[in-house]
């Protein structure tokens, strides 16, 4: 009876662990769609309010969910001690430690830090370019985001469940 059970839970414990590769899966797509919001916001804040940088960070900081919110917020607070630091270091800092939980994977990261580089020291219309770029690379993700979330989704649950079933062979 114990090794029932004990088998039991090793193939309920590897199914969860592969429906939560399948839940991670649909978090990055949600994450990746409030970041479009995010610089979609960002770049109305550049071209009709021309806010500065840190201005137009923390008013979109109050609008957006975490942890975006929280790296807008702190990106601006890290802006206004002017302590001679470029916008791209500041940035770049800012998502290795605000968005390192975020399901965002290193190709989105590496895209984000990329934006970063570009603001705060181009004309306004090289900023508003640089945003439209980012937003085009951010759709492109989006896309490939949820043409996967189906199948993959399937697939991390499948082989959780078989991955706890051969543990179980294992061990009996």
């Amino acid at each position: 009876m114990l090794k029932i059970a004990g088998a039991f839970l090793i193939i309920a414990s590897a199914s969860g662990i592969g429906m939560s590769f399948g839940a991670d899966l649909k978090k990055r797509s949600q994450e990746l769609r409030i970041l479009k919001q995010l610089v979609c916001m960002l770049r109305g804040e550049i071209k009709y309010t021309k806010a500065p940088l840190p201005e137009a960070f923390l008013h979109i900081s109050a609008r957006i969910p975490e942890p975006f919110g929280s790296f807008l917020a702190s990106a601006a607070e890290e802006m206004e001690k002017a302590d001679g630091q470029m916008l791209g270091d500041i940035w770049s800092a800012q998502i290795k430690k605000k968005l390192s939980g975020a399901h965002l994977n290193r190709t989105d990261q590496n895209q984000l830090e990329t934006l970063g580089e570009m603001l705060g020291y181009l004309d306004l219309e090289m900023q508003l370019s640089a945003i439209d770029l980012y937003l085009e690379q951010l759709e492109g993700n989006i896309r490939e985001a949820d043409a996967g979330i189906g199948t993959r989704q399937k697939l991390y649950q499948t082989l959780g469940v078989a991955g706890g079933i051969f543990l179980v062979i294992l061990l009996i």
